[in-house]
């Protein structure tokens, strides 16, 4: 294998990837947005006929470069592995990820445990693999033509080297390329079990703190989390009070419940080393995180539709409230030295289709949150992987990114997931995001049932 180290650039280098056998990571726009996402270090390695750049937000562990290289295979990632130790001992989570290509061949994404994408070169025998995880909580964009392969965490990088018919792989993909005849297959990473058998919330609610616990250990820089009077937010905080894990946590005054935010903002201080802040919702603030967003995302259109009608949306991410709140939100958080967020996202998708009972509290619901006897007649439903799910998604790791902000999603889990897959219709119908109210209401959490808000 031929290998050439390219001199190291100055400068801000988050998770962010490339690997192109056309053109090395070209000075512009895509570089600048990959130097935000991983402002700790920068790495560009010539490995054969590719040409692969690595710019890392170093949130556990040593600062690691990558490519990993093992028996003339490459691979670039960016994510957290969680269950690495399965695979051996490592300096870093990611060096698992060869050891297990060699244990499982290509379709060793179905059994990572983890938020991820990953591309693999496999020199010996010609393969090249690109794979998201099961919710492609970790974007990657791919071209394929003319013999000529590239893929990145944005499009821009790729756009800049001159590469075409450009793609975001889907979620749940992984996504194998024959680098002889450049023939695709495709594998799926999570197969879900659809079985409506679990008659308590018992699994789910260990799942739910297992899925916290994961996301927090071992972490070395400072968590934050947006703090809203919902549902998501408050079991997040609850369980990071519960698992004694310090954190942050940021509310905006103006859209939510005062009274539930005050209260869940006492028990919040009353902890050591737990902190709230409340930002208030102005003219000035809103244009300054609006600016900084247009500057630092790619271009990026919602795609929102709904199975059930003819709804479709088709918001500009730098336009959605939602983005410039999160974007103000990740100032503040940045600047006072926290790097990790813990999101909500996927709650409302998963748990509840942004509904309850048939009723659609929003256009985009798929069938009103009324769960059927067999839920292989509605699964996947549209926002389950794609539709919101995708869109807002992009929108966290784009504005996350733009801050040098790492992202992740505990309702994503795939355990956790499952778990809720696997409740009982009646379960799931019980009450609005049933899994929550119940651990809510057991864990004594304020909170305001059947109650939808947001930025």
């Amino acid at each position: 294998m031929r290998l050439w180290r390219i001199p190291y650039k100055n400068g801000h280098s988050m998770c962010g990837i490339y690997c192109s056998n056309l053109s090395a990571l070209e000075k512009g726009y895509g570089e600048h947005l990959l130097n935000l996402r991983g402002p700790d270090n920068l790495s560009e390695i010539q490995v054969e006929d590719f040409f692969i750049s690595h710019s890392l937000l170093s949130i556990t562990g040593d600062i690691t470069t990558q490519p990993f290289i093992k028996n003339n295979i490459a691979c670039l990632y960016n994510g957290e592995i969680y269950n690495h130790k399965e695979y051996g001992n490592y300096d870093s989570d990611g060096e698992a990820l060869i050891d297990a290509y060699l244990r499982d061949g290509i379709s060793f994404p179905q059994n990572l445990d983890g938020e991820f994408a990953i591309a693999l070169i496999d020199f010996p025998k010609n393969l090249l693999i690109v794979s998201t995880d099961t919710f492609s909580t970790k974007p990657i964009y791919y071209s394929l033509e003319d013999r000529t392969f590239g893929c990145s965490s944005y499009r821009s990088p790729l756009e800049d080297a001159g590469h075409k018919n450009i793609k975001k792989l889907p979620p749940n993909t992984t996504r194998v390329i024959n680098m002889v005849d450049f023939t695709l297959s495709d594998h799926i990473v999570t197969n879900f079990n659809l079985d409506q058998k679990n008659n308590s919330f018992d699994g789910w609610i260990r799942a739910f703190e297992k899925s916290i616990e994961k996301r927090t250990q071992n972490c070395r820089e400072k968590i934050f989390i947006g703090l809203s009077s919902g549902h998501d937010s408050g079991a997040i905080y609850n369980e990071l009070i519960n698992q004694k894990i310090p954190f942050k946590a940021y509310s905006v005054k103006g859209s939510e419940d005062d009274d539930i935010i005050n209260q869940r903002k006492n028990i919040i201080e009353f902890e050591s080393d737990c902190y709230h802040k409340t930002l208030f919702k102005t003219e000035d603030a809103y244009r300054k995180a609006h600016a900084y967003i247009v500057e630092n995302t790619e271009p990026y259109n919602y795609v929102i539709k709904s199975d059930y009608g003819d709804y479709s949306e088709n918001t500009k991410l730098v336009d959605d409230s939602g983005s410039n709140w999160l974007s103000w939100v990740c100032a503040y958080a940045r600047q006072d030295g926290y790097k990790v967020c813990l999101s909500g996202m996927g709650a409302d998708e998963v748990i509840s289709d942004y509904g309850f009972g048939g009723n659609r509290y929003f256009m985009h619901s798929n069938f009103g949150g009324l769960f059927p006897d067999n839920l292989k007649e509605i699964f996947p439903w549209g926002c389950f992987f794609g539709s919101s799910m995708e869109s807002y998604m992009i929108k966290e790791e784009y504005v996350g990114g733009a801050y040098g902000i790492e992202t992740r999603y505990p309702f994503l889990d795939k355990n956790l997931v499952q778990e809720f897959l696997n409740l009982e219709k009646d379960l799931k119908n019980k009450d609005y995001k049933s899994v929550l109210h119940e651990y809510l209401t057991r864990e004594h959490v304020p909170f305001a049932p059947y109650t939808k808000m947001g930025f």
